[in-house]
């Protein structure tokens, strides 16, 4: 088994400048995700969790420490990261399908590898039979043992 952490965060902290001044989203963070590892960050409104969630996906960079995937530094968009907004950021006007194929498409990844891709990951949120559906025809609460 490898040691490697997943993700990792050494002494992260980050800070935003605006026309108030500098603000502090996070600091002093040391965390270590694991491979396998179920992970809730919690806090209020403005405490650094998304911020967070954008520099292991170099989406940002800290203002100090430094971010690691697998054991390298995260220095630009990490492609082999992904994470759920909070907020709904489906395109409605495609189906759950289209919509959980278009980052493999950007990808690159070719029509029949696609295609068994988004059969399993539906099949691993219990959505097999919504595949065709929009996404407004979907229930946020849908019971998923009922679904497959």
């Amino acid at each position: 088994m490898n040691d490697t952490p997943l993700i990792e965060y050494r002494g992260i902290a980050r800070r935003f400048t605006t026309r108030r001044g500098t603000v502090t989203a996070c600091e002093n963070v040391d965390l270590t995700v694991r491979e396998g590892e179920f992970l809730a960050v919690v806090g209020p409104s403005g405490c650094g969790k998304s911020t967070l969630l954008n520099m292991a996906a170099g989406l940002l960079q800290p203002s100090a420490g430094r971010v690691f995937y697998r054991g390298t530094p995260v220095a630009e968009p990490n492609t082999r990261v992904g994470y759920m907004t909070q907020r709904d950021t489906l395109l409605p006007w495609r189906t759950v399908e289209d919509n959980i194929a278009l980052p493999l498409r950007f990808h690159g990844m070719a029509g029949p590898a696609r295609r068994a891709r988004v059969e399993e990951m539906l099949a691993a949120v219990g959505l097999t039979g919504f595949a065709r559906s929009f996404p407004g025809e979907l229930s946020g609460g849908i019971d998923r043992k009922s679904v497959v």
